[in-house]
């Protein structure tokens, strides 16, 4: 395996766990998270990691091809 491989498999599993911890945001089932952040849940950490590890996984995989 490569290194370009390797960084997207780990990107991959990044944004899906990322994506996942902002679903639990919007259901209201996040333990970690402030009460705020269910009024508004587009102001929580999750959200904000999940775009930028899309941002890091599309650059990615722009670099690979």
């Amino acid at each position: 395996m490569t290194l370009s491989v390797i960084e997207l498999v780990i990107l991959i599993c990044g944004t899906l766990f990322a994506w996942y911890n902002w679903i639990l945001v919007l259901q209201k089932k996040c333990t970690t998270c402030s009460i705020e952040v269910h009024e508004n849940p587009f102001l929580s950490k999750c959200f904000w990691g999940a775009l930028f590890f899309t941002a890091a996984l599309m650059v990615q995989i722009i670099a690979m091809y």
